[in-house]
């Protein structure tokens, strides 16, 4: 049960515990005292969404605690906390302690027994300590997806849709799997012969990097080696070899001086012609020096050739897959990988269809058992809700769960033109028939009077009906689940009178459960006399104004506090002795019906 529920700064309430106990805690108050806080506060404990304006103006953060006794189911509970590393509290070992924490700068924060917990380790745990029945929740009746949901938990099939709806989901991923792969297959082929034609080009070039760059090289050593050479030869023609050249004109310069020299007696002129001898000398020394030099830049002019020639095979290949050698080497790995693909695939594909032959087998196998149990159990649910709703007030109602098979089936039509294994054909048209659900999902159809057809309870039930259709869910699903907390919130809309007493009434017997003994803990937050007359523990919400501040307060009431209350619930402000008499009178009448 909740033993403590403490409030700090949660929108008007600055600072309330309330100590709960077990059977029926009742809860009322005048409208826009807090008492919906109390709902939110054991909302956020169960690890509902955070809303920042929740917390309390003028104020940075909000903090919510709950402390948690479990009873009959606590070892299941205790098992949880260890699986996800959480230690027994240490004050208390049967005890489970659990916090809120809400930080207006979006920084929240959740602990069970001091240890910090993800939001959705909270609510995997808080699921089995607390369970709260609202208005919202009673909205989800009209959504027939839950309908299925709650036959299932009556059916005892929760843990078998857990299984069902993880095989049905793998074999959608594999059929999605299977056609993505069918898809490309078919553009392996179309595209196989270009890939082996690319391939076999860059094979035939038998390109390497290495072999690259060393022809580069003697390209570029016999480009630089045909400059040497064509300018040495110029040089060499200008001094020896061009008509005349520079040793021809120095020879005949040579002649014309020896002439002077004859025809004078000035020794200069002797000395001119050593000089040019000299040069004349010195000339062809270089000239020759520079011939010999030359020769050594001569390259072989096959290799040359070759290497032009090999060169050429190399752009061609670098102007189609380029522009680097190694982006050519990677399209040729690309290429291999494809081909290489086109070999695998087929593989690949037949290894996936088995995989989806056996979650779609374990998907009609978990399918076929959770239809049998629906199944079986469609009459007891219909009879045990009919008898909850006529215990209600709703004695002339007929209720009907009705198993409807799956309109919409799966196209995986477009498989067939590729798949040629009979058996897996056959095991895809059954497999169509399958929803998320199985081969059916429940409908829940009611009839408020007779001779009346029965119709989808969206279309016919009022706000009142959904409560007390919820409340005879709540009472079969749970039968002697012994949850640490039941919370009713607004479980009297729509309802008063004697309807209401039947409500209040059967609150008390759902604490009690199936053994008397049990002694179920319920929080029901109500406004009806009829519902609060009923109540083992009552307590009163109020407000305060303090310093142009309002603070919601809580107190558990006395005897004559709890009369005062239901009279208060029955006259309005004003409390008379004709009031307080007739909240006397539904005390004892809630006290008769027990018994």
């Amino acid at each position: 049960m909740l033993k403590q529920l403490h409030i700090q700064n949660l929108a008007i309430a600055e600072n309330i515990a309330v100590n709960f106990k077990n059977s029926l805690n009742v809860i009322t108050g005048e409208t826009g005292a807090g008492k919906s806080l109390l709902v939110d506060a054991m909302s956020l404990l169960r690890g509902a969404r955070v809303d920042t304006h929740l917390i309390r103006t003028g104020e940075e953060s909000a903090l919510i605690t709950g402390i948690f006794s479990p009873q009959k189911n606590k070892l299941a509970i205790f098992n949880l906390l260890e699986e996800h590393g959480i230690p027994l509290f240490s004050d208390d070992p049967e005890e489970i302690i659990i916090k809120r924490y809400i930080q207006r700068n979006g920084k929240h924060k959740s602990t069970v027994n001091e240890t910090l917990v993800s939001s959705k380790i909270l609510q995997n745990i808080a699921a089995e300590l607390i369970d709260i029945s609202s208005q919202f929740e009673n909205q989800k009746l009209l959504d027939t997806e839950s309908h299925t949901y709650y036959l299932d938990e009556i059916a005892n099939n929760l843990d078998v849709y857990k299984n069902y709806l993880s095989v049905y989901l793998l074999a959608h991923e594999k059929i999605k799997t299977i056609k993505s792969l069918i898809h490309e297959q078919n553009l392996l082929k179309r595209e196989k012969n270009l890939y082996e034609f690319e391939l076999s080009q860059i094979n035939n070039a038998n390109i390497n990097p290495a072999e690259f760059k060393e022809l580069d090289d003697i390209i570029a050593t016999g480009k630089k080696s045909a400059v040497i050479k064509k300018n040495c030869y110029e040089v060499i023609s200008n001094l020896s070899q061009n008509d005349p050249s520079c040793i021809d004109i120095l020879k005949i310069s040579k002649k014309t001086i020896e002439k002077i020299y004859r025809h004078s007696s000035n020794n200069d002129f002797a000395n001119y012609l050593e000089q040019i001898d000299a040069i004349i000398s010195l000339v062809e020394e270089f000239s020759h020096k520079l011939e010999v030099t030359s020769e050594k830049y001569t390259i072989e002019e096959s290799n040359l050739n070759h290497a032009i020639e090999r060169m050429d095979t190399y752009n061609k290949i670098l102007q189609k897959f380029g522009p680097t050698i190694e982006d050519a080497l990677i399209y040729k790995n690309k290429c291999e990988d494809f081909l290489n693909k086109t070999l695998t695939i087929d593989l690949e594909i037949e290894a996936e269809i088995f995989q989806c032959e056996e979650a779609i087998k374990k998907s009609i196998n978990f399918a076929e058992i959770l239809s049998k149990n629906r199944k079986n159990k469609l009459s007891l649910l219909t009879h045990s809700i009919e008898k909850e709703l006529s215990e209600l007030g709703m004695e002339k109602s007929k209720f009907i769960c009705e198993l409807k098979e799956n309109n919409k089936i799966n196209d995986f039509q477009e498989l067939f033109a590729f798949i040629e294994k009979q058996t897996f054909k056959e095991l895809i048209t059954k497999f169509q028939q399958l929803s998320k659900f199985g081969f059916e999902k429940a409908q829940f159809l009611l009839s408020t009077n007779v001779g009346i057809e029965a119709q989808p309870i969206d279309k016919v039930a009022s706000g009142g009906e959904l409560s007390r259709i919820m409340l005879a869910i709540k009472n079969i699903l749970f039968g002697n689940n012994s949850m640490s907390v039941f919370v009713f919130d607004e479980i009297d809309t729509g309802i008063s009178g004697n309807i209401a007493a039947k409500v209040g009434k059967k609150l008390l017997e759902f604490c009690r459960g199936c053994n008397e003994n049990m002694n179920r803990q319920a929080i029901c937050i109500t406004h009806l006399p009829q519902v609060a007359c009923f109540a083992q523990n009552h307590f009163v919400v109020t407000k305060e104004f303090t310093n142009n501040r309002t603070s919601t307060k809580i107190f558990e009431a006395s005897e004559e506090e709890k009369l005062k209350e239901i009279a208060i619930l029955l006259s309005g402000e004003e409390v008379s002795a004709e009031s307080i008499a007739q909240a006397k009178v539904l005390v004892q009448e809630a006290q008769r019906n027990l018994h």
